[in-house]
């Protein structure tokens, strides 16, 4: 008897993998902008944060600090960090939150993360 099993497992998108700093409107501050594409069914909701080589948090600025993104939708998203701050930045992640209603659901949370080119 021959057996074959599947599994399917779906994160969204984050992209680019290698997002550049750019001067923003505003002295002292840099910003590159980041598009997540939400590919998952059971999820609508994304946090993004910005961390060093050790994953330490580095402040960061953005419009909203958890978005709605809906099923097959896509979003820009400028990301600011200060320019005191690019050489510690390593990484900009987004990170999938879950809405748990009852016990009688299990979600696997996603997170992606880009690292910064020419820090």
């Amino acid at each position: 008897m021959f057996t074959t099993t599947s599994g399917y497992a779906s994160a969204h998108e984050f992209t680019p993998t290698y997002p550049k700093l750019k001067q923003s409107y505003v002295e002292g501050v840099l910003y590159t902008t980041m598009t997540l594409f939400n590919k998952r069914t059971d999820v609508q909701y994304y946090e993004l944060g910005v961390f060093d080589a050790e994953w330490n948090k580095i402040p960061f600025a953005v419009q909203e600090d958890i978005m709605l993104i809906k099923h097959l939708e896509t979003k820009e998203i400028d990301v600011f960090i200060r320019e005191k701050d690019k050489d510690e930045a390593v990484y900009i992640c987004s990170k999938s939150k879950l809405v748990i209603e009852g016990n009688s659901k299990t979600s696997l949370s996603s997170r992606i993360c880009s690292k910064i080119k020419d820090r």
